[in-house]
């Protein structure tokens, strides 16, 4: 039986998938991050090892082949970046005995792969941070944002939350009116009125995720009606529109293309993916929203990509 993974690496969680050639999902396995800009490359290929390991484990029984692997992995865009990643896996599989063709790809491309079953179109990204991508028919890779949540990342999970935070903040001081988002943070959170949020928020430990989680808050105060909100969630829908429209500048073909939205603002906020699309239709009329296979993760978008990619006989050379 030949095997096939895929890889989705990223700042937050690494989620990795083995399936078989008709697809069929046999292994999963979720680590932490592999960005090396957030954990250091060293320590990120030896989370991608563990990774690996837990991944295989259960397939050691079984009589396989395990024949290519494809990487989409953020803060690895360099062909230096990749080379290295493709260095330390071939060190990796060659100690254990295998033999296999590893591909380093964009994270855009296993997600539309996961998504539409090819690797062309435009992907906006609205997670903990933000990103656009466009790839044409003929494989051309183009990209607007990404530049993290000090020097981007508009549109994201990091942003909605850090406007929530300053939005209550200004609600207590009597500056706006009141939010419904005040009273929601007090109960998720644990501090006991949101004076308490200054001791809490600058802790060393918290992070940008821990920021991004605030984003919770204003997503149920939106569906409530809270105008507060609703502002923030259109506000932010609006600066990634301004960034995916950046994009499609770059290219013509990207103006009657499918666009796909992922990320955890898109499938939890309803408002802001009906902001999005409704400012980017307004701008770009023929571009398409498919719904495609919204089950597929990127990881199994990646292991598709792996089977396609060996099945047609590319090398994994870069």
């Amino acid at each position: 039986m030949e095997i096939f993974i895929g890889v989705d690496g990223g700042g937050t969680k690494t989620e990795a998938t083995a399936i078989n050639s008709a697809g069929e999902v046999l292994s999963c396995f979720t680590g932490g991050s592999t960005n090396p800009y957030i954990v250091t490359f060293d320590k990120a290929m030896e989370e991608l090892q563990t990774v690996l390991d837990e991944l295989l484990s259960p397939l050691f029984n079984k009589s396989f082949l395990l024949t290519s692997i494809c990487l989409g992995m953020s803060g690895i865009s360099s062909v230096e970046e990749r080379q290295r990643v493709q260095s330390h896996l071939r060190s990796y599989f060659r100690q254990r005995q295998f033999s296999l063709r590893i591909y380093m790809r964009s994270e855009a491309e296993i997600s539309l792969m996961a998504v539409l079953g090819r690797q062309h179109g435009i992907l906006a990204i609205s997670g903990t941070g933000s990103n656009t991508y466009g790839i044409t028919q003929s494989g051309d890779i183009h990209r607007v944002g990404g530049w993290g949540h000090l020097l981007g990342d508009e549109g994201s999970g990091y942003q909605i939350g850090l406007q929530t935070l300053k939005s209550v903040i200004k609600s207590h001081e009597g500056i706006t009116p009141p939010t419904l988002m005040s009273s929601l943070i007090v109960a998720a959170y644990p501090i006991r009125h949101i004076t308490d949020l200054k001791s809490y928020i600058y802790q060393p430990a918290i992070t940008k995720q821990d920021i991004a989680s605030f984003a919770r808050c204003c997503i149920e105060a939106a569906d409530a009606g809270d105008e507060t909100a609703l502002r923030i969630i259109r506000q932010q829908a609006e600066e990634l529109a301004d960034t995916t429209c950046a994009l499609i500048r770059q290219n013509a073909e990207f103006t009657k293309s499918e666009l796909v939205g992922i990320g955890s603002i898109f499938k939890h906020s309803r408002w802001f993916r009906e902001t999005y699309t409704s400012l980017m239709l307004t701008r770009y009329p023929l571009l398409r929203f498919p719904e495609g296979n919204r089950e597929r993760t990127p990881a199994q978008g990646g292991a598709l990509l792996a089977c396609k990619l060996f099945t047609d006989g590319v090398s994994d050379l870069l």
